[in-house]
């Protein structure tokens, strides 16, 4: 599933969906039909429009080593791995072109090691299902103002993050500002930049581009966002859509552990993820989609540190060979 991004303003409702005929007609119900849909095709393309979603992931078994502080720590097979997300966001406060809404999400994820061999003795780690609950909770606030006769969207997050299996809190940090360079109704350009306002961030600015085209006489489109996804995508069943192509995607969980050092205290586990594969959603009714994506997964980054410290700094670093994931989901829309 596509990752949502505080990037996409609700203005790219107006999406490049050509409905001659039901604009010109005046009857309530054909008009809240078309911007039921408008709505329902700019969720399909950019999940930051839903209002809630909850997901359930799997990714098969996979042989994997890992080393604690440089020395050869674990190794084995890491079994079936399956994660539970579900999030929620509603604006509170919205005046002219400004918005603050906020958001809850709570993900679980439960990995089991199998043939375990372990290298360093003096930390008791074997066979066994390990798990992970957390729970963040989010304040956003958005504005879109003018530059030079251009719509600028810009605003930040700040994201508090629970271990629900032990006193630990992170928060952290988000700005952002987006400038679209071209919009119309079978192109849209946009660039800007993401800062993040967390020690552990491998790169605090990122700079973000943002390219969707719809080819002219043919069902296809194309969706880049870097550094996020590419996707070349067509419609199905008259009202759903197919993706194929490729994403990251970056979970970070926390908890307290209480092994020897370094594995004491609060730590953060965080992955940086490729999946390359197929996305398929559909609406099921007025304000509720459904879906499912799966393909290979490829771990880019798999690192156990103290997110207080540089992601340099890590405490042990795991290698994971790609393995198939699968994903279903469903979502509601406002």
């Amino acid at each position: 599933m596509r990752k949502t991004t505080l990037l996409y303003p609700f203005s790219i409702l107006l999406l490049a969906i050509s409905l001659p005929a039901a604009a010109q007609q005046s009857n309530p119900d054909s008009l809240r039909k078309m911007r039921d849909d408008l709505t329902m095709q700019a969720a399909l393309r950019y999940p930051a429009l839903r209002m809630a979603s909850v997901q359930l992931e799997t990714i098969g078994g996979a042989h994997y080593t890992s080393s604690l502080q440089g020395k050869d720590f674990l190794h084995g097979r890491m079994d079936r791995q399956t994660s539970l997300k579900a999030g929620f966001t509603y604006p509170v406060f919205t005046a002219g072109t400004q918005e603050l809404s906020l958001g809850v999400v709570y993900q679980s994820q439960e990995t089991g090691l199998r043939n375990t061999i372990n290298e360093l003795n003096q930390f008791h780690v074997s066979d066994g299902e390990y798990d992970f609950r957390n729970l963040t909770l989010s304040a956003n606030y958005r504005r879109t103002d003018t530059l030079f006769h251009k719509p600028v969207l810009w605003g930040g997050t700040v994201l508090t993050k629970f271990s629900l299996q032990s006193s630990f809190v992170r928060a952290i940090g988000l700005v952002y500002v987006r400038v679209p360079l071209k919009t119309t109704r079978t192109t849209r350009i946009a660039v800007g930049l993401v800062g993040a306002i967390d020690p552990s961030s491998l790169i605090p600015v990122i700079p973000s581009f943002s390219y969707w085209h719809r080819f002219a006489g043919s069902p296809w489109e194309i969706s880049l966002d870097l550094p996020t996804h590419l996707f070349v995508s067509r419609s199905v069943f008259s009202r759903g859509l197919l993706s194929l192509g490729t994403e990251l995607d970056q979970n970070t969980l926390l908890r307290k552990m209480d092994g020897p050092y370094p594995l004491q205290g609060g730590l953060a586990l965080r992955d940086l993820d490729l999946k390359t594969g197929f996305t398929l959603e559909f609406p099921l009714f007025r304000k509720m989609l459904i879906g499912c994506s799966g393909g290979l997964l490829t771990t880019m980054s798999y690192r156990i540190q103290d997110p207080g410290k540089p992601n340099n700094q890590y405490i042990a670093k795991i290698n994971r060979d790609p393995a198939p994931y699968f994903n279903v989901h469903i979502a509601l829309l406002r």
